[in-house]
């Protein structure tokens, strides 16, 4: 008898009474804090430039590349010594 009474004390002990007592998680939530300044809306999209020409100088490299907006002139990169390649497509250079 005594053995069942300390097998029946052992499990309760063991299981919590109840579950609703535990604090439910609410895992991660990302919610800036008003007024604070939030980073994620700081993306800047720079246009692409495609290379057109490739120009070997004595002494020197120079790469002529197209933007992808009609309205921007060619963009002229000197690379500075003449076994350096051009890469074929580029972040657009700002001036």
């Amino acid at each position: 008898m005594r053995i069942i009474l300390n097998f029946f004390l052992a499990i309760n002990l063991m299981v919590p009474i109840s579950v609703e007592s535990l604090p439910k998680s609410k895992g991660r939530t990302y919610a800036p804090e008003e007024g604070t300044f939030d980073r994620r809306k700081r993306i800047v999209i720079h246009p692409k430039c495609r290379l057109i020409k490739e120009e070997n100088v004595p002494g020197d490299v120079i790469c002529t590349y197209q933007s992808q907006k009609k309205s921007d002139k060619d963009k002229q990169i000197f690379l500075g010594s003449p076994g350096n390649k051009c890469a074929k497509e580029i972040t657009c250079p700002i001036k």
